[in-house]
């Protein structure tokens, strides 16, 4: 198997990477305009003063919060947009080689990444509840409310995570895998500007410390993972199980969501318990896939 790291295809000097990340990001903002144009819109024909957009999560508040987690994905749309136009016609290869060396994509390592991970997520969270249990609370939303977020979660959030994916452990890290080959090098590099793009999520004030580098161990264990198997499928089943996990089961105050029905209120976060949970979490799952997929050397 070729690591996907090693691109022999199309034209991949770093001119021709910087150009397509920029444009995929030009794109991406493209996608964020379009986003607050329309969410103004739902503003102004509720005509209720209570509604309004909250500059912090970009969400409307006082409005349905699962259409406005759609509404959102407005933004990944127009980036995968960018991102295809990238790789086609800049990078002139095929849109799959930002995934893997191979001449396809594993579906069934996307969807294996996706239920270990979730398996892990739940098995996490189970425990926790049992020993945080005041800390939750059954959120009381109806039948509808929750089928209806379920249904936009599982089918636009992994438009979401994959888009990302893409962008970083796609695009980015084989441009910074051209000159450095060290995974762990790599890992920090690419974990560490994706990290770091989510220091102005809302969740950063129950403790921007712990919550900071709960982010920081996210990015650079998909980083991780991502080169020691030498394809990105396995990240990218990771990634779409964690935010489906978070969006279908759990929200609170500070949450990027916003207000969304999820089955569980957290009253009292604890990003100790978090960042342990998610060492726990990645760590198991590396190993995991290792155990089932090997290690591929970049070189």
């Amino acid at each position: 198997m070729r690591h996907y790291l090693n691109i022999k295809e199309g034209k991949n000097s770093w001119p021709r990477y910087l150009a397509s990340i920029l444009l995929a990001v030009g794109f991406m903002i493209a996608g964020s305009i379009v986003y607050f144009i329309v969410e103004f819109i739902r503003v102004e024909l509720d005509g209720n003063e209570a509604t309004y957009i909250d500059l912090d999560t970009g969400m409307v508040m006082g409005g349905n919060g699962t259409v406005s987690l759609l509404m959102t994905h407005i933004i990944y749309i127009v980036a995968l947009i960018g991102l295809w136009i990238g790789v086609r016609f800049i990078h002139k290869r095929k849109f799959r080689t930002l995934i893997t060396g191979e001449d396809r994509v594993n579906w069934k390592k996307i969807i294996w990444g996706f239920i270990i991970f979730s398996g892990l997520f739940l098995l996490t969270s189970a425990i926790d509840f049992l020993l945080n249990a005041d800390d939750y609370a059954w959120n009381n939303v109806s039948f509808a409310q929750f089928f209806f977020l379920f249904l936009v979660v599982l089918l636009f959030v992994p438009i979401q995570t994959t888009v990302e994916e893409l962008l970083f452990r796609g695009l980015l890290l084989q441009l910074v895998g051209k000159k450095i080959k060290n995974p762990i090098l790599l890992a920090l590099i690419v974990g560490l500007i994706f990290g770091s793009l989510h220091f102005s999520n809302p969740e950063m004030n129950d403790s921007a410390i712990l919550v900071g580098l709960d982010y920081l161990l996210a990015g650079f264990a998909l980083t991780f993972i991502a080169v020691k198997t030498g394809s990105l499928e396995l990240s990218i089943g990771a990634h779409a199980a964690n935010n489906i996990m978070i969006f279908l089961f759990f929200t609170y105050d500070d949450s990027v969501a916003g207000n969304i029905p999820s089955l569980f209120q957290i009253l009292e976060t604890s990003p100790q318990y978090s960042i342990i949970w998610s060492l726990l979490i990645f760590t198991a799952f590396y190993l995991l896939s290792i155990k089932k997929y090997g290690k591929k050397s970049i070189s």
